[in-house]
Parts: C-alpha cells; structure tokens; sequence
C-alpha cells in the first residue's frame, strides 16, 4: 500500500498545460511547495492540481524534480525565474554552475539599475509642490527642468563661469599685468615695515598725486610733478586724509641711504627728488577687475535667489559643490575688500596667488550647473557604485609600487636612485606608463625591474577599468531611457478622447433608432 502511495501519479496544471508526474520526483524535493504537497495528499488517485503560474518557467522546474539538476531557461528573464523559484520555495543556489553565474551576474546588475532609479528619485523628493511659485523657480535655476527658461539660465551660468576662469588665467600673463602708481608706491611704503625710513619719511612728506614716477628697470625716481600749481603747499598723508606739511620744504642737503632691503636710496632734498629700487611688484589691468566684479555680482544674486527658493537649506549645505561654492564666494568678498584698503596684502604674490587659487575654484560650479544631467550622474553614481574596485585598484598599486621601488632602490647606484621615496617616484610613474624622463634605470636588474612594474600596471588597468565602464555603459542608457519622454503617455489620452466620442456617437445613435422604432 505505502508503494502505491509512493508511486501514485499526480497531474499539475500550470495555467491550463497539465503535467503528470509521479509523487516520487516531487518527493525529492520534500522542502519544496510540491514536495510538501506530495507529502500531505494521502489519496493513491489520480489527483489533479491547478496553480495559476507562467507555464514556460515551469518546465525548467519540472525538470529540476526530474533530473535534480536546475538549469537558467534561456527565454526566460532571471529576474522572472527568481520569482519563480521564491514560489516554487527552491533554493537558487542549487542551480547548476553553467547558469548560476549569469543568474547572479543578472541579479547583481538588476540591483545596481534598481538602486540607480532609487538615488534619482531620491534626489527630486525634497522638492515641494509642483503648483508652487517657489518650487518652479528652484526647477528653473537647478535645471530640473527643459524649459527654455531653464536652458537659458544655464547658458548665462556657464557662461559667466567660463568668462571668470578664462580671465583669471588671462591675467597671470606678464603682457596682461601693469607697474603700480604713484600711490600704490604710497601704499607698499607704508604698509611695509623694512622700508628704509629715509624713503618712507619722502613719501609721507607730499601728497601722492603732487609726484611724478620715473622707471628706468628696478630703479625709481620720485619727483614733484612741475604740473602742479607753485603757490600748493606740500602734503602729507594720515591713513586716507592729506594735510599740510609744516615742515620746511627747502633742504638743502642730499644723502644717500641703503635701505634694510638692501636698496639704495639717493635723496635730493634741494629738488625734493628720490631715487630708490624697489622690488619688481605687478598688478592685474583694471579690466580683469571689473570683470571679476560682474561676475561676483552674478554668482551673489544666483546663491540669494536659490536660499530664497530652496526647498530645504539643510539638504542644500549637506552638497559638497554647494559648501565649495560658498567658500569661493566669500574669499572673493575678501580679497575686493583687501584690494580697495590702504594695505599691503594686495602687494604679496602669496596671498594673491592663494586667493586666484580660490577664485579658480569656481569652475567647480560647472559640475553643480550639469549635475542633473544624465552623464553627471551616471558618473557618480558609477564612482559610489564601485568604490570597492577602485579601492582594490588603489591596494594594488601600494604593493606594486612598494615592492619594485625597493628592488629599483637596491639594484641602482646612488648617484642615480640616492632614496626610497625617489624609487617609489620612478615606480609610479612607470606603472602608471607615463615616464616623464626625470628619473630612468641604468643597471639591468632596474631596468628589468622597471620593465615587470609597466607590465603590471597594464595588466592591472586592463583587469579593473573595464568593471567601471562597463557600469558606466549600462547606466548611462537606463538613464537616457528614463529622461525620453514616451509617446504612450501622449497617445494614450488622444486615443481615449476618440473612444469617448465614438461611444457617445454609438449611445446617441441607439437612442435615436430605439425612439424612431
């Protein structure tokens, strides 16, 4: 009897294709629905089963039960099949090794395009009613939108982005930038402390506007300028005021003086004329200024205009490229007020060159204007995606670079290779193959050395980079496909519209005929 039982035979119907198999296969099984199933009926008849499933990915499953071997159908999607098998409670790992891993390979990349969508969707959930004023304006300016509005507001950003960092590099070029002024002269000599005091007494002596500047290379003549009227008595300069000076105009001795710079300083009181050399000090044409004012301007009216619109000024400050853009503000802020105040931060090739180096920050903003577009973000989120591999990118290079920079180090003579970080030097950049010439083996063993160290680095680059692009590909389409408008989504009311109209014309036509007759 228990024999019978196990060899009875049991019909499945999957959506209307009926499969008779024995209760034995399904018993193999027995954690299985149908295992179970098999386990629970107790009747030695023909039994029949319905279970509203797909068919198609049935038939893998039957097999399963049959041969004990699980196969990926290749008609069918494996995102399909795992539902499939979550039903079916089978386990996906006791797939055969031949399919598991395109299964797990599908499994993976569907959760990468998953997670994709998710950190779009994220991104635009903050942003508040669609009806709202404040909410259109926010869309118009971030570029969430395709309007012409929205594109024009672009252009003029990048716009005045590229004119700002295209006139600070300008200005960097020597036939770009002028001598300083008679005044200017005025304002390094009294803001600098090591200028002789012979000098910095003539200067303090006249009003800056009564004198006239000579240069003949390094050295300079200050003399009164005969173009001023002879009964205007000298000044002398207090912080920004000009008041008379009470001393006696005419000396009539002449001394020559060296500065504690090392510059000679030759003052002929009799003509009231100095000659003196200062250090070689340029500054940029006033138009580069004024440019530069335009462009603050800007960029101050656009940061008010998004505080004043922003949905959430938390989630705002929490974006890198929105921190940088404030910083870059302010420092430019800073170095207009240094500019027009009478001291000499505006004369140091330090802090000028560090404050160029915060305005040159502002092409940064070229990425916070393109970040809803679809490039941009496939970008980032491919970086996020696989920090890992780039991380074991990274772990690679260190033992490489660390093990051949050593055998460089000890197989080279010292007068090539005089350290170890000099031989780490050489190892990267030969295994990142670029080889600028500063540095090259001269022994065999180094230069052998070298030449395993560029045949990793190729290796290495061909191995990893491909993981990043290849993610790089498959989001970049999934995010254009979610940027093209459908043309269901149109069609759809239009084809309704003529339903209802139709309908109405057949319901008035009935009418009519059932009144007539």
């Amino acid at each position: 009897m228990e024999a019978m039982k196990e060899s009875s035979k049991i019909v499945l119907n999957i959506s209307g294709t009926k499969y008779e198999v024995t209760r034995n296969s399904l018993l193999t099984q027995a954690s299985s629905r149908l295992g179970k199933l098999a386990s629970s009926l107790e009747s030695t008849k023909l039994e029949e089963i319905y279970f509203n499933r797909p068919s198609v990915p049935f038939e893998a499953i039957l097999m399963f039960y049959q041969t004990g071997k699980l196969h990926l159908p290749p008609n069918i999607c494996p995102n399909v099949f795992k539902e499939e098998l979550e039903y079916w409670e089978i386990d996906h790992e006791v797939m055969e090794q031949c399919c598991f891993l395109n299964y797990i390979q599908f499994l993976d990349s569907y959760k990468t395009k998953s997670d994709f969508k998710s950190s779009i969707k994220q991104g635009q959930d903050y942003t508040a009613s669609p009806l709202s004023r404040k909410d259109r304006v926010w869309r118009i300016i971030d570029y969430q939108e395709r309007s012409w509005l929205s594109k024009m507001f672009l252009f003029v950003g990048v716009s005045f982005v590229l004119l700002s960092v295209s006139t600070l590099a300008l200005s960097t070029l020597p036939q770009y930038k002028r001598t300083l002024t008679t005044c200017e002269w005025y304002e390094y000599v009294v803001a600098d402390d090591a200028i002789d005091p012979e000098v910095r007494n003539y200067f303090i002596k006249y009003d800056c506007h009564m004198l006239k500047l000579t240069t003949t290379g390094n050295e300079f003549q200050f003399e009164l300028d005969p173009k001023e009227p002879p009964d205007q008595p000298p000044k002398q300069h207090v912080g920004k005021r000009s008041i008379p000076n009470k001393g006696n105009p005419q000396i009539t001795t002449s001394s020559t003086n060296v500065t504690q710079t090392g510059s000679i300083a030759e003052h002929d009181s009799q003509t009231d004329t100095l000659k003196t050399t200062f250090p070689t000090l340029t500054l940029k044409n006033d138009i580069f200024y004024q440019i530069d004012y335009l462009a603050t301007a800007f960029f101050t009216v656009e940061l008010l205009l998004r505080l004043l619109v922003c949905p959430s000024l938390k989630v705002y400050f929490m974006n890198f490229l929105n921190v940088i853009e404030f910083v870059v503000l302010i420092g430019t802020y800073v170095d207009i007020v240094i500019f027009n105040m009478k001291s000499g931060y505006k004369f140091s090739p330090t802090f000028t060159s560090l404050i160029d180096f915060i305005k040159f920050l502002r092409v940064i903003r070229l990425l916070r204007y393109c970040q809803h577009l679809a490039a941009v973000k496939v970008l980032k989120f491919s970086l996020r995606q696989n920090s890992k591999d780039l991380l074991v990118l990274l772990f690679h290079i260190v033992i490489i670079l660390l093990l051949f920079a050593n055998i460089i180090y000890l197989a080279e003579e010292r007068d090539n290779i005089d350290s170890i970080p000099q031989g780490w030097w050489l190892g990267l950049i030969t295994l990142t193959t670029v080889g600028y010439g500063d540095l090259s083996p001269k022994t065999f063993v180094g230069k052998m050395a070298c030449s395993v160290c560029a045949l990793c680095g190729i290796i290495m680059m061909s191995l990893i980079i491909p993981i990043f692009v290849e993610t790089f590909v498959q989001l970049y389409g999934i995010a254009h496909i979610g940027n093209r408008p459908s043309e269901k989504s149109v069609v759809r009311p239009m084809q309704l519209n003529k339903v209802c109209e139709i309908d109405v014309k057949q319901y008035t036509a009935s009418a009519e005929i059932k009144e007539k007759y």
